[in-house]
């Protein structure tokens, strides 16, 4: 193999194997998706703040997000939106539907309708 030809399959191997170890793509609509990381606040939005980045993947061009360390947190459920309220400044593990963030309302370019909340 020539030298050329040899440098230009490693310089491929090394950025693939970089970009994949950026972020772990989730798929969106999934009911039973997990995120563990820190609750905060940012206005009246909850946000997830994630220990390493994550990509969405979805059929609809919103559903497909890059990169990203933040996740807007809410429940359609009144009972686990105040138990998510409760969290706020905690370790937690939530597990619920991840999509895209498809309006100006959405503060994180993901977004998830959480069906349980715990503290970790």
């Amino acid at each position: 193999m020539p030298s050329e030809l040899r440098f230009s399959v490693l310089c491929a191997a090394l950025t693939l194997g970089a970009s994949v170890a950026f972020a772990d793509c989730q798929r969106a609509g999934q009911d039973d998706a997990i995120a563990e990381g820190r609750i905060t606040q940012r206005a009246d939005a909850l946000i997830l703040k994630l220990p390493q980045e994550i990509c969405l993947e979805g059929e609809d061009e919103f559903d497909s997000v890059d990169d990203t360390s933040e996740i807007h947190v809410f429940s359609s459920d009144d009972g686990v939106q105040a138990t998510l309220r409760g969290l706020i400044g905690k370790d937690v593990q939530l597990r619920g539907t991840l999509m895209g963030a498809h309006t100006q309302h959405h503060k994180a370019p993901i977004i998830m309708d959480v069906s349980e909340a715990d503290e970790i």
